[in-house]
C-alpha cells in the first residue's frame, strides 16, 4: 500500500481564529527569512460567482464537470465553463439553521468515490438539527452520508438515496472540521474538531489524562471520536468497515476508525496527489496556527500544546512552561511543519485570523509552484475581507516549511480582496480560491476563482 501522509488545515469560514507560520525557533528571523524571498504575483480567472458561502471545490475521476459546495446546503456544478442553475444536490432541508454572521456549521463536506462514473456514489458532511438520542445541551448532530448519482452521466443526485454512514453530536456550534477525501488507499478519510467552545473545555468535553488542563477531547482518543481525523472503509462492514491497519483498530486503546488525533479543528486537509502525502490546516486558539503533515496514530498535541507551545487553558494568552512531550500511550508529540502567529493576538507579526489548509499544487499554469503547498488565511484585518495566499515549499515530513506570500496580478494592490473560505483542486492539479465579502453565510458574493 502506497505510504500516506495527512496534512490539516482549517476553516469552514472561521473555524479558528488564527494561523501563524514560524518554525518554533525565533520568530523574527523566521519572518525576515521570508521577506528575503522573492515575491510570486500570480493571475486570478473567475470561475463561478452568485453563489452565498463557497466552501469546497472537487472533481470525480475522469470527469469535467467542477462540483461546488455551498455552505448553505446545495452542491452546483460547473460544466463547460458555466454555472448550471440547477443543483446537482439540494439539501437545505436536512441542515440545521444557519446564521448570518460568523458560522462554521452547514454544509462542508463532499467526496466522489474513486469508481463514481461506473457506481455513482459519493459522500457528503453536513451539520443536521441535535438528533434524539444526543445528549442533553448538545447543539447539533454531524452527518456523514452516502448519496448516489443518476442518470448516463451521473448528471443528477437522488436525494432520496441517504444512506448516513455516521452520526457524531456536537455541544457547540464552532470546530466542526468538515473535510472528506479517498486516499490512495481507497479508504474515507474524515475530520472532525474538538467539540467547540474554547480551549477544549465545557459541555461535552471529557477528562483526558493531562490534568493541567480541563477536558480534553483532543487528547481523548476512547471517549469520542471528536478532535480527529478518522479513516474508514466505505466498500464493506454496515456502515462501515475499519482499516486493519488503523492504530486502535482492535478497540483496546482507542476507537477504530481514529486515524490520528490531538487535533483542534482540521476544517481542510488534502491528499497530495504525487506523494500521497496528507496536509492539514489545523486551527488554534489564540496564538498560533498551524499545519500539519498528518501520519497514522499521529498525537498533534491539543490541548497540552497550540503549535509548539505549552498550551494553558486556565489562561490561553498565556502558554506554560513546560508540558509533557509525549502521552499517555507514550506517542511523542509531532510538531507542525508550518507555525505562524495570528493577528487577533499579534497585530503587527501575525500572518492573519484562521488558517484555511490548501493543497500541492500540480497544475501547469504556473511552473515555478510545482510542488508548492499552497495555504492561507481567512482574513489578514478583523471585520475586512482581507485575505491572503501563501506558498510553503514543502520539505520533508518535519519542517519548517519556508514559505511566501502570493501576490495578485490587475487587483488593487495586489491584494485578493475577499474573504479567503476554502482552497480547491481539480483533476489536472490545478488550485482554486474560494470566497465571499460577507462574515457570514448570506448575501451573493460567492466567488470561484482558479490560478490562471
Amino acid at each position: 500500500m502506497k505510504k500516506l501522509y495527512l496534512f490539516v488545515l482549517t476553516l469552514p469560514l472561521l473555524l479558528i481564529y488564527a494561523c501563524t507560520s514560524t518554525p518554533s525557533s525565533d520568530v523574527a528571523d523566521a519572518t525576515a527569512s521570508r521577506e528575503a524571498q522573492p515575491l510570486d504575483s500570480v493571475s486570478l480567472q473567475m470561475i463561478a460567482a452568485d453563489l452565498v458561502s463557497p466552501v469546497f471545490l472537487t472533481q470525480p475521476p475522469n470527469d469535467e464537470r467542477l462540483f461546488v459546495v455551498d455552505q448553505v446546503g446545495v452542491i452546483r456544478v460547473v460544466k463547460d465553463g458555466q454555472l448550471q442553475p440547477e443543483p446537482f444536490l439540494d439539501l437545505k432541508n436536512k441542515i440545521i439553521d444557519l446564521k448570518d454572521e460568523h458560522e462554521e456549521r452547514g454544509l462542508l463536506g463532499l467526496a466522489f468515490h474513486p469508481e463514481f462514473n461506473s457506481n455513482g456514489r459519493f459522500f457528503v458532511y453536513y451539520s443536521a438539527p441535535l438528533r434524539r438520542t444526543a445528549p442533553n445541551g448538545f447543539d447539533h448532530t454531524s452527518v456523514v452520508a452516502e448519496y448516489m448519482a443518476t442518470g448516463n452521466n451521473r448528471e443528477k443526485a437522488d436525494p432520496a438515496s441517504e444512506k448516513v454512514v455516521m452520526y457524531v453530536d456536537q455541544p457547540y456550534d464552532n470546530h466542526n472540521a468538515g473535510t472528506l477525501m479517498f486516499g490512495p488507499d481507497g479508504y474515507l478519510y474524515v475530520s472532525l474538531g474538538d467539540g467547540g467552545n474554547k480551549n477544549d473545555i465545557g459541555t461535552g468535553h471529557v477528562a483526558d489524562w493531562y490534568k493541567k488542563n480541563e477536558g480534553g477531547n483532543g487528547q481523548d482518543v476512547k471517549q469520542n471520536l471528536l478532535g480527529s481525523i478518522l479513516r474508514i472503509d466505505v466498500n464493506s462492514g454496515s456502515p462501515y468497515g475499519i482499516p486493519s491497519d488503523n492504530p486502535f483498530a482492535d478497540g483496546n486503546k482507542g476507537m477504530k476508525e481514529t486515524y490520528a488525533y490531538g487535533l483542534r479543528n482540521p476544517y481542510r486537509f488534502s491528499i497530495d496527489s504525487e506523494t500521497g502525502m496528507l496536509i492539514a490546516g489545523d486551527a488554534g486558539q489564540v496564538l498560533f496556527e498551524e499545519i500539519d503533515v498528518i501520519k497514522r496514530g499521529g498525537n498533534y498535541g491539543w490541548n497540552v500544546k497550540e503549535g509548539t507551545s505549552c498550551f494553558n487553558a486556565a489562561n490561553n494568552k498565556e502558554p506554560l512552561a513546560s508540558c509533557p512531550e509525549e502521552d499517555s500511550l507514550g506517542n511523542k508529540f509531532i510538531d507542525p511543519v508550518i507555525e505562524f502567529k495570528n493577528t487577533m493576538s499579534f497585530p503587527q507579526e501575525g500572518l492573519g485570523i484562521v488558517c484555511i489548509g490548501g493543497y500541492v499544487y500540480r497544475g501547469e499554469n504556473y511552473e515555478g509552484l510545482d510542488g508548492n503547498y499552497l495555504f492561507g488565511v481567512w482574513t489578514q484585518h478583523h471585520e475586512k475581507p482581507d485575505g491572503a495566499v501563501f506558498a510553503a515549499q514543502v520539505s520533508g515530513e518535519t519542517g519548517p516549511w519556508q514559505y511566501r506570500k502570493l501576490y495578485f496580478k490587475d487587483r488593487p494592490n495586489n491584494a485578493f480582496g475577499h474573504y479567503l473560505l476554502s482552497f480547491g483542486q481539480d483533476n489536472k492539479g490545478e488550485v482554486y480560491l474560494l470566497s465571499t465579502d460577507e462574515e457570514g453565510p448570506t448575501g451573493k458574493t460567492g466567488k470561484v476563482y482558479r490560478l490562471e
